[in-house]
């Protein structure tokens, strides 16, 4: 006879297969973590800078979306690519009002950081990034500093330069900005 005990082995035995089984079948790539990545990310970050680039970051607006300008040279910057579909970025009618887009795009929807508050004055916005899931401010493109300064770029559409330093262990993304406002 089966004891209560041996129903209850055998019941989570069979869990554990399923979860296992199904586990096989929706995880069918290999991923990669997050302090590899990083670690990937700021050694290309220092051979382009390496290549003669500065680490001035300007995003400039033009007809085919925001170009990214740094020591003369032109990229694609890498926020081009994480807002591409955000089409609300173009309809906000302030700078307060396109950063509190982007602070919503960075932690809700890219979940690249926990928290993020923004302040704003005539030409220059500071986003202050709390639990940054990318570590390191030294990336030749931050994704969170691009995410911002091509926001910015496309909605004000002037170029916007962008400068990014770590504060009391927060990211701290400082945007100069010129607008007819």
């Amino acid at each position: 006879m089966i004891s209560q005990f041996e129903t209850l082995l055998f019941v989570w035995g069979g869990t554990a297969l399923f979860v296992a089984f199904l586990l096989y079948f929706v995880m069918t790539g290999t991923t990669v973590s997050s302090s590899v990545a990083t670690d990937i990310y700021t050694t290309m970050a220092q051979n382009v800078q390496q290549a003669g680039t500065t680490t001035d970051h300007e995003y400039v607006p033009d007809s085919g979306g925001v170009t990214l300008v740094a020591g003369g040279r032109e990229f694609d910057p890498m926020g081009e690519q994480l807002l591409r579909t955000h089409d609300d970025l173009a309809t906000a009618e302030t700078v307060g009002t396109q950063l509190s887009v982007l602070v919503d795009v960075l932690v809700n929807d890219l979940e690249l950081a926990t928290r993020a508050t923004a302040t704003t004055d005539d030409e220059r916005a500071t986003v202050t990034v709390i639990g940054s899931r990318i570590g390191t401010t030294e990336l030749f493109d931050h994704p969170v500093a691009s995410v911002i300064g091509v926001g910015l770029a496309h909605g004000l559409g002037v170029p916007v330069t962008v400068e990014t330093s770590r504060e009391d262990g927060n990211l701290v993304v400082g945007v100069n900005f010129t607008t007819s406002e």
